[in-house]
């Protein structure tokens, strides 16, 4: 058929940038954290982003067991980056929040992160760059 070439070219140069950026994040991880590991990042920013966290909920988002979960958070909570609260709600459960130096942390990677973000994009028109944020969304969303 004509237009799966072209279609499997493009699957091609999809799945080779996802490798490319996949291994240059891999290898720049500490400096693209600012410090923090991926795993600390994103869990402190599931945290942050969530309306009360708990543990249960993050081994879900993330499929993994409680135990590597609980095992990431102990780390966190050694760190001062999160605490463990008594949930109102729920009695049995317990709410994960930031601390201050956690928010802190998430605040100076985010805005290094979209520092780095506008210097590699500074050269691509705007619509690129407004296209490119759509796609991908979609493509993460999907």
């Amino acid at each position: 058929m004509p237009g799966e070439d072209r279609d499997g070219d493009a699957l091609d140069a999809i799945h080779r940038a996802m490798i490319l950026f996949s291994r240059g994040s891999r290898v720049r991880s500490n400096e693209l954290y600012e410090g923090l590991g991926f795993v600390q990042y994103t869990m402190l920013s599931s945290i942050d982003l969530a309306d009360c966290a708990h543990a249960a909920d993050l081994a879900q988002e993330y499929g993994l067991d409680p135990s590597t979960v609980s095992r990431q958070l102990a780390e966190l909570e050694n760190a001062g980056l999160v605490v463990r609260g008594p949930d109102p709600r729920h009695s049995r459960r317990q709410r994960l929040e930031l601390t201050e130096t956690g928010h802190r942390a998430l605040a100076v990677t985010r805005a290094a992160q979209r520092k780095r973000l506008e210097d590699r994009l500074r050269d691509w028109p705007r619509r690129d760059v407004a296209e490119f944020g759509r796609l991908l969304s979609r493509f993460v969303e999907s």
